[in-house]
């Protein structure tokens, strides 16, 4: 429950016209709202509420807001309500684009997600909503099916979690076409929402800007709740944990994250400038490219790792080939829901302790890929959805020009 108490404090802070950025301002309407005090802290030590710390972007509170007005009770009823119907249905039109392929594995595998979103669906977290909105967006998008209220939805979930959906909306404006129409619409809505936000939020925080900045700051320093070599990243999908185990400086594992994945993301967005050129099988392997490459290169979690329902099309593709290809693509799909799935994360949490920062050995590196599992098999998977892409298209592209002589 706390993830969306977070929000909901937030929301509540911004109706009574005080700054949710503002740790004191945010503080007091959380003690109004029968919020737990903590115990003083020993001398030497600080005491830090997580319900102070407001990252969402201004056009999240658009959002939030609306379930801010009745009561705590039913505005969390009311949240998780909205967050089972939009998951289940993404799960429903990705299991429903992946069927025309292949019937089992599409089922099997949202099934197996569904049953392993309890903890978004209990705490609640915004992920959930946004990457439900996400999936359900790019359907329509992709399979002309009331586009219009695709692109509101993928609107929808750029103003509440960025970051989830950036790289999804992103591909629809380098295949160009109709696509590109759609991405475009998209950002003007997002714009006008935006225009909103900001207006609002300027009235009670002039600094807002700033004050997120500084929030985000804190939230991923040393020691703190996102700290990529804290006590809780094993829990994290993105890429920085795994170097911040050897060195704990942003510079290092960022820049570290981002000479991995650049290759990646460079021969996706090459192909991807042509895909106007491709078949409705192309376009789904170079949308599972994406879905599972946008999860490394910044911080994310398990809530947003639902996002990989968008590989069970593609996994259908090439299950429908039969052969080693067949099982390959069975094989990572399964891995990387599997691996952010509830239940095994679970087990995994219990079984293994990130190890503390420090010097590279063999044995070292060893322990650390233990105690980061998660990191690795998204990066495989990655790998391997990139690579069919990238194959796919060349093979299109070849039969193309052959056709065209």
């Amino acid at each position: 429950m706390l993830d969306y108490r977070v929000v909901y404090i937030g929301a509540r802070c911004l109706m009574h016209h005080c700054d949710p950025y503002n740790e004191a301002q945010l503080m007091q309407v959380y003690f109004e709202e029968g919020g737990e005090r903590l115990p003083a802290p020993k001398p030497g030590q600080t005491q830090q509420y997580l319900a102070a710390q407001q990252l969402y972007p201004p056009t999240a509170e658009l959002f939030f807001a609306p379930f801010a007005i009745p009561g705590w009770k039913t505005s969390y009823v009311l949240w998780i309500l909205c967050t089972v119907l939009l998951v289940t249905t993404a799960a429903y039109l990705v299991c429903e684009a992946g069927q025309r392929y292949a019937q089992g594995p599409p089922f099997y595998l949202a099934c197996i997600v569904l049953i392993n979103s309890g903890i978004v669906f209990s705490g609640a977290n915004p992920a959930g909503l946004a990457v439900a909105l996400c999936i359900i967006g790019v359907c329509c998008i992709l399979q002309n099916r009331a586009p219009k209220i695709g692109v509101i939805c993928l609107a929808a979930s750029l103003a509440i979690k960025p970051h989830d959906a950036g790289f999804v909306w992103l591909y629809l404006l380098l295949m160009g076409g109709t696509y590109r129409r759609a991405a475009r619409q998209t950002l003007v809505i997002l714009a006008i929402l935006a225009a909103i936000s900001i207006a609002w939020i300027s009235s009670v925080s002039p600094h807002w800007l700033h004050e997120i900045r500084s929030n985000l700051t804190i939230y991923s320093s040393v020691g703190a709740t996102n700290d990529p070599a804290g006590g809780t990243s094993s829990m994290m999908v993105n890429l920085q944990p795994l170097f911040a185990a050897f060195r704990n400086d942003p510079v290092f594992y960022n820049l570290c994250t981002y000479v991995i994945l650049a290759p990646f993301l460079i021969a996706w967005a090459l192909v991807t400038r042509h895909a106007s050129r491709l078949t409705s099988e192309g376009i789904w392997l170079g949308l599972a490219a994406i879905a599972t490459l946008s999860l490394l290169p910044v911080y994310h979690r398990p809530h947003d790792a639902k996002i990989l329902l968008l590989t069970l099309p593609a996994c259908a593709v090439l299950y429908a080939q039969r052969g080693v290809m067949a099982l390959m693509g069975l094989m990572f799909t399964t891995a990387g829901i599997a691996i952010t799935s509830d239940l095994p994360l679970a087990a995994l949490n219990l079984a293994n302790a990130a190890p503390q920062p420090g010097p590279f050995s063999i044995s070292r590196t060893l322990r650390v890929f233990a105690g980061h599992p998660i990191g690795i098999v998204l990066l495989a998977v990655s790998a391997f959805y990139v690579g069919v892409f990238v194959m796919h298209c060349r093979l299109e592209f070849q039969k193309s020009d052959r056709e065209s002589l």
